[in-house]
């Protein structure tokens, strides 16, 4: 996938993006870094209910004395399969590991980690990406006379922008590695970043009462997703060549706000909140 550098508009009108602006754990398409084990809450003092405990609850629904503690376990074992599957991916390939290795190296049966990851895939990527309700949600809560593409794209440049944090550098690294080494893993990237621009062009169609078969929504929706594989590949890109942290992230917001300069220059008028 190609950059944005050749943005219509010069560096001293790019659109700013809030370099604090919240984007969510997992903003990538995929899992960029192992998942950390899960810390128990702690115990409340003798005598008090615990958070979400029978007194937040309505009578009759009290949660059962263990199922904290086996969801606790569950999540443990779910996270070292992950970081089993992340490690024989990286050493070897995504292809060339078996799911028995990965269920021998995280200590539990084959069938166990097919309950958690029905498909091998899964591994790498979620099967619902958090990228996808966060970006829907930037687009809802968009203020009055703020286009689809600013929202979306601003976004876009935020959630990106935190794979050049320094504790991100060694996950994107391992993982643009294995997904560039699999055709299996980029043909479901390419899906995923479908299913993306779905979601967004139907909200778009939704929110301005599109007709059928009309081409607005799927052409904006396809610019801003557009902008995310650029900026995610360009990571990539960068890491794999040693560069992270703030000249990373420095980078990335730099390139995004000439993409979304580009998508202002085009999209700007179009699907304004009145």
């Amino acid at each position: 996938m190609t950059g944005v550098a050749g943005a219509l508009t010069t560096a001293a009108s790019l659109p700013q993006v809030e370099e604090s602006a919240p984007a969510p754990a997992g903003a990538a398409v995929i899992r960029a870094v192992p998942a950390p084990e899960p810390v128990a809450p702690p115990a409340p003092p003798r005598g008090q209910p615990a958070e979400g405990d029978a007194e937040d609850r309505p009578r009759g629904r009290r949660k059962p004395r263990g199922q904290g503690i086996r969801e606790h376990r569950r999540q443990q074992t779910r996270a070292r399969i992950v970081d089993a599957a992340t490690d024989l991916f990286d050493a070897r390939g995504f292809d060339a590991v078996s799911v028995v290795e990965i269920a021998q190296r995280a200590g539990v049966v084959e069938k166990t980690v097919f309950n958690h990851f029905p498909v091998k895939e899964g591994l790498v990527f979620d099967a619902d990406p958090p990228m996808r309700a966060a970006l829907l949600d930037a687009v809802r809560r968009r203020p009055a006379g703020e286009s689809v593409a600013a929202a979306a794209g601003s976004f876009v440049v935020a959630a990106v922008s935190l794979l050049g944090t320094p504790e991100a550098a060694d996950g994107v690294a391992r993982m643009a590695r294995v997904i560039r080494g699999s055709r299996t893993l980029q043909v479901r990237e390419r899906e995923i970043l479908g299913e993306l621009t779905t979601s967004l062009a139907d909200l778009i169609a939704e929110e301005t009462a599109a007709r059928p078969g009309q081409i607005e929504p799927w052409l904006a929706a396809h610019a801003v997703l557009g902008l995310y594989a650029s900026l995610l590949e360009l990571a990539r890109d960068r890491v794999l060549a040693g560069v992270s942290g703030p000249e990373l992230a420095a980078e990335l917001r730099h390139q995004g706000r000439r993409g979304l300069a580009l998508l202002q220059f085009g999209l700007a008028g179009y699907a304004k909140r009145r």
